[in-house]
């Protein structure tokens, strides 16, 4: 669904916010966007918003109700032949994992134009008959996580009990509980790795050969599950090596390894492979008391599709120049394309110092091809032996 800022602000009096707000309001709200091109915001309308969200009209108004902003001349909802839902605070509450107060869900049910009968604390919601995907207490509480914001919900760690008996007639079986001490003696493994530079990849299961069949597979060129980790190492070992330039730098070999099941005629195994040999690697064993290193994610950066081109350059420098100040003149000159620069080599002969970097280029938008790339170092040769050196 494809429609602009412009197009929206035909229904409101008050002026609407920048394109990009109105896109972060969506994804953070309602619908995960395709593309921002200028004005135009591409809005992803799933299956089960199609009959309401199809036309400008349709965004429009759920545009409305999460900025709790008014529409200008709306008519009145019909409800005619639209279900009867009944809605508690709890009920809401217990399924998002929230302690929303009935005024905040009685004010989203405003923002919406759902129709509320209150009966105690039972409410019975009715939506606006364009709005078929609203039929149980599931859909409304997804509504109200939506508009309020699924940020606001708190993180909770769970209870061994809530993870083991979610409902409450599984009864305090304690065949239910996980076995914790197995997965902390994994993360231990897992760690160790970490700590030594090891990349965690996770394969598929299934396999072209194997002691298992599967009577009905997914993939008819891979019928069997796998017996072991070699093959699927070897496949991603490959394809970390191509793309190693991108993330390593340059004389650093990518080191991977995987823990998972493999199924053989004796049974399921959980079993680790690495890359490389690794003399002091311990054995998957219980571990209860072992607590999990806790790592911080960064911030998502996007990353390009496209493949990339390397370049090497080496030149020599009088001994005290600034490397800092290298770096940053070769950066200036190579451009929007460079998406990464390391120093590879150095060494002094003769009163001069000999610099070598490996420079990757890469472009969001397309394939690169030499002759993009070559004029751009070509600016950069001439912009080092104009500052005095010799590029060798």
């Amino acid at each position: 669904m494809k429609v602009t800022r412009e197009q929206l602000q035909k229904y409101f009096k008050a002026p609407l916010p920048s394109v990009e707000a109105l896109a972060e309001a969506f994804t953070f709200h309602a619908f995960e966007l395709e593309s921002i091109d200028g004005d135009m915001l591409d809005i992803k309308v799933l299956p089960n918003r199609v009959a309401d969200c199809a036309t400008a009209e349709g965004v429009a108004s759920e545009l409305a109700a999460i900025l709790d902003v008014p529409l200008k001349g709306t008519a009145t909802p019909d409800y005619s032949e639209s279900p009867t839902v009944a809605v508690t605070v709890a009920g809401v509450n217990a399924i998002l994992g929230s302690d929303f107060s009935s005024e905040e869900l009685l004010d989203v049910f405003r923002r919406l134009q759902f129709r509320v009968e209150v009966d105690g604390e039972t409410l019975s919601v009715s939506a606006p008959a364009p709005r078929t995907d609203i039929s149980i207490l599931e859909d409304v509480a997804e509504e109200v996580g939506q508009i309020l914001g699924y940020d606001r919900v708190v993180a909770k760690e769970l209870s061994m009990w809530d993870i083991s008996c979610p409902t409450s007639d599984v009864g305090h079986d304690m065949s239910h509980m996980p076995d914790q001490a197995r997965y902390r003696g994994i993360e231990k493994v897992k760690d160790f790795l970490v700590e030594r530079g090891f990349t965690e990849i996770s394969t598929q299961s299934f396999a072209k050969k194997g002691d298992i069949v599967l009577a009905n597979p997914l993939d008819k060129s891979k019928p069997a599950l796998r017996t072991n980790l070699d093959e699927n190492m070897a496949d991603a070992l490959v394809r970390a090596k191509q793309y190693a330039p991108l993330v390593l730098e340059p004389g650093q070999k990518p080191k991977l390894f995987e823990i998972g099941t493999v199924f053989t005629k004796d049974g399921e195994h959980i079993v680790v492979k690495t890359s490389e040999p690794v003399s002091d690697l311990p054995e998957i064993k219980d571990a209860p008391d072992y607590v999990p290193v806790p790592y911080e994610l960064g911030a998502y950066k996007p990353f390009s599709l496209y493949p990339f081109i390397t370049r090497d350059i080496a030149f020599w420098a009088p001994s005290g120049t600034d490397v800092r100040l290298t770096k940053s003149n070769i950066e200036k000159e190579a451009g929007e394309l460079l998406v990464r620069l390391d120093q590879f080599d150095t060494f002094e002969k003769d009163g001069r110092t000999s610099y070598a970097f490996r420079l990757v280029f890469q472009s969001m938008e397309r394939t690169l091809t030499d002759d993009e790339v070559n004029p751009v170092m070509d600016t950069i040769y001439a912009a080092l032996r104009a500052a005095g050196f010799e590029v060798r």
